[in-house]
């Protein structure tokens, strides 16, 4: 987010360089954008109109888009949300340009079964056929959603919010072993807030997309983009490729990057013995990427040649439907070819994997006996064991935090798998992709070469086992395991080492700071007594004349007396100037120079050793540290 001025012009440009095939007045762009609630403009930005400067260079068009927003109410706590506003852009094109908008096949939401390349607004959402259809207006919804952030952001402001807010930060802070004051606790506050604003958005987007039948708030807003652009008055075609995954050719076999959609799931089962939900007919839409590429040249070419369909889809369920059962099937071959074939890990460990299969369950037994359920199982073990205290404590403490550990992973698990439920196991989609086929069927033997499209002849075997699962274990399980063991941030500093002292004296308290041997034993100081006894060295400090910014030197051997001075001085003000009791004449008198000293904080040593060439206030180490009157803190 970039922080804002009302009346700053903020601009976003999009620099765009396409191949010269088309004459000149006929240029075609492709732009391909998200658009969901929490990416929208907000109230109070208003939009600037866009513009577009156009170039060329050799045999390449070259075009730059110039969009601005403006902060108009600066009553409105707010933030330029970066992403490129989808509605604005198409509302600001104009006539005559020739737009094609990538989406995606499951804007079908909770319809299921056959899924036709219909135009978008003949059914503009999943429950038309149950809800009244009078009742759906896509403009209205990015209204009600820019309300909706408005209203989020504005409850996350509430005093009671606020009281919470600290609490959790502050708490966050103290389990992480961070200061819990400062700066670190401003931006664990940040955090907490921002965190319950994005929760809170992303909930009412699922309430608002469920309730009008779309799973989540991707496929709600990719549909609206849909309908936004179908009223726009603009020469548009629309892309819907179902789940893209490798490349059967180009750039080369097994292609791939990013953490797709069948990828977690591949990487799961080669981790660990995974359940899947699924029914005997259900069927998960995989089309490689270099198909896609291919069918969004096709209806380029038919958008520029003025004879295009609004709807393409991409996908292979229509002409060679993969099972979902079958898939778990072929993912548990690859699995045991893996451990059998590379030999990296523990032999008996790659044993055990290779009888570690990924298996189909119900959703009903998923729901009830699924990761899900273990993690809360789990969850409540850790904390039933945590409560053993007393003799138990070395063992219950580290078996407590081995279950939670074992329910965060099930915890996570389970929200990666329920994120893909509705496209494996609840619904049965068969995507139709005829417009598609129609396009290819218009080239030649030539053209067919250059532009590879045949869904039909995906052999599942051939393409899961040796070319997307090895490419998902070549190219983005790496990258998911950089994430996975990401180097841990250091812990949050202290703004001040007095900010430290203060910490650690709430959190402490009479606990033990200092510990000196003697012959009786050990004198002891608590981290209250430290804090207590700083105080009143600074104030004899200031009643000696030491003034806030002043530089006071400090030296002696060992003892606890000098922890309570350096501190001391650090409360009054002042800059400490710590030095060795050992250093020459010329040493000490270079320093007493250079740090322009106002007063100096000696023991018995180095008084014998420094008075002398020290030419300021010279005060005595134990005297200053010592409890007895004038011990008043400042």
């Amino acid at each position: 987010p970039t922080v804002v001025k009302t009346g700053d012009l903020i601009i976003q440009r999009y620099r765009v360089r396409f191949p010269d095939l088309i004459d000149e007045g006929q240029e075609i762009i492709i732009l391909e954008d998200r658009m969901s609630p929490e990416t929208l403009p907000v109230h109070p930005f208003e939009g600037v109109s866009l513009s577009i400067d156009k170039s060329r260079v050799d045999d390449e068009h070259i075009w730059v888009f110039n969009y601005g927003f403006r902060l108009v109410d600066p009553n409105k706590m707010t933030y330029l949300l970066p992403n490129f506003s989808f509605y604005y852009l198409v509302r600001d094109l104009g006539e005559g340009t020739r737009f094609m908008h990538t989406s995606t096949c499951y804007v079908a939401g909770d319809r299921t079964g056959q899924v036709d390349e219909v135009h978008p607004l003949e059914h503009p959402f999943p429950k038309c056929g149950e809800l009244a259809i009078d009742h759906w207006d896509p403009a209205r919804e990015i209204s009600e959603c820019l309300d909706m952030v408005e209203h989020v952001k504005h409850r996350a402001n509430d005093a009671f919010r606020q009281s919470d807010f600290l609490d959790t930060a502050r708490q966050n802070l103290i389990d992480n072993g961070e200061p819990a004051r400062g700066s670190a606790l401003q931006d664990e506050l940040a955090k907490v807030k921002r965190k319950f604003v994005e929760n809170r958005l992303r909930d009412d987007g699922t309430e608002r997309a469920r309730f009008w039948g779309w799973h989540n708030t991707y496929t709600y807003t990719k549909s609206i983009g849909e309908q936004i652009l179908c009223n726009s008055g603009l020469h548009f075609t629309i892309v819907r490729p179902a789940v893209i995954e490798s490349a059967v050719a180009y750039p080369r076999v097994g292609w791939c990057e990013g953490i797709n959609t069948s990828t977690p799931l591949i990487y799961l089962a080669m981790q660990a013995p995974t359940v899947f939900p699924c029914r005997e007919e259900s069927v998960l839409d995989v089309v490689p990427v270099d198909y896609v590429s291919a069918g969004m040249l096709l209806a380029l070419a038919e958008l520029f040649d003025g004879s295009s369909e609004t709807i393409y889809q991409l996908g292979t369920s229509d002409t060679a439907p993969l099972k979902m059962v079958r898939f778990i099937e072929l993912a548990g071959l690859f699995k045991r070819r893996w451990y059998q074939q590379t030999g990296k890990g523990n032999p008996l460990t790659d044993l055990i994997q290779t009888r570690l299969e990924p298996v189909p369950t119900t959703v009903e037994a998923y729901t009830n006996r699924g990761p899900k359920r273990l993690g809360e199982l789990a969850t409540s073990a850790a904390g039933l064991v945590g409560k053993l205290g007393g003799p138990l404590a070395a063992l219950t403490r580290p078996a407590s935090k081995g279950l939670e550990s074992v329910g965060k992973q099930l915890d996570i698990t389970s929200r990666i798998l329920d994120q893909f439920v509705p496209f494996m196991a609840t619904h049965n989609y068969r995507f139709s992709t005829a417009n598609t086929f129609a396009a290819y069927a218009r080239l030649d033997d030539h053209e067919k070469g250059l532009v590879p499209w045949a869904p039909q002849e995906m052999d599942w075997r051939w393409y899961l086992v040796d070319v997307h699962c090895q490419g998902v274990m070549d190219n983005v399980a790496p990258q998911i395991e950089a994430r996975m063991n990401k180097e841990l941030k250091p812990l949050r500093a202290h703004d001040t080492l007095v900010d430290m002292l203060d910490e650690v004296v709430e959190r402490h308290d009479l606990a033990p700071a200092l510990l000196r041997a003697h012959d009786e034993g050990f004198a002891r100081w608590s981290y209250r007594a430290l804090d207590e006894l700083s105080s009143a060295v600074a104030r004899r400090l200031r009643d000696a004349g030491v003034e806030p910014g002043d530089r006071v030197l400090i030296s002696a051997e060992n003892h606890p007396d000098w922890c309570l001075c350096w501190f001391g001085i650090v409360k009054a003000g002042a800059t400490a100037v710590p030095v060795e009791t050992g250093l020459t004449e010329l040493q000490i008198k270079t320093i007493g120079k250079k740090a322009e000293l106002k007063a100096a904080v000696l023991d018995g040593v180095s008084r014998t050793a420094y008075a002398a060439h020290l030419d300021c206030t010279q005060l005595d180490l134990h005297a200053l540290a010592e409890r007895g009157p004038g011990l008043d803190p400042l």
